[in-house]
């Protein structure tokens, strides 16, 4: 199953603001940090505490209801916005992507990336 189709799958339009695809900080190449949220034994998602360690990054993937914009008249403004709004009123679900993620938002996890892309394409 495509992760985009797996984040389709949980989108209830009655029960869910947003559904966020994760991915398991260590299995993510060329990622260091302290990731972004931990999944409760529910499945809801919650984001980590200013000095938690969660095992989930967010992947960069999302699917917004168009309510979860309500309220919001800022041009610009972050996602994770929406999302703590959706996380507080229990209406943010997250799908957890199995395959192969790559960070390259440092030049540590562009070499990271770039070494693995490169081990793959020796094995075949």
């Amino acid at each position: 199953m495509r992760c985009t189709d797996g984040c389709a799958a949980a989108f209830d339009p009655d029960r869910t603001d947003a559904v966020i695809l994760l991915q398991r900080t260590l299995t993510a190449i060329g990622y260091e940090g302290s990731g972004d949220y931990l999944i409760d034994r529910s499945g809801r998602p919650r984001r980590r505490e200013e000095r938690e360690i969660a095992p989930f990054l967010f992947a960069g993937l999302q699917l917004l209801q168009r309510r979860a914009f309500v309220g919001i008249s800022d041009r610009v403004f972050s996602l994770v916005r929406l999302f703590d709004r959706a996380e507080e009123a229990k209406r943010l679900r997250a799908v957890v992507h199995d395959g192969e993620w790559y960070h390259i938002g440092t030049p540590q996890g562009l070499a990271a990336t770039r070494e693995r892309l490169s081990l793959d394409r020796l094995e075949r």
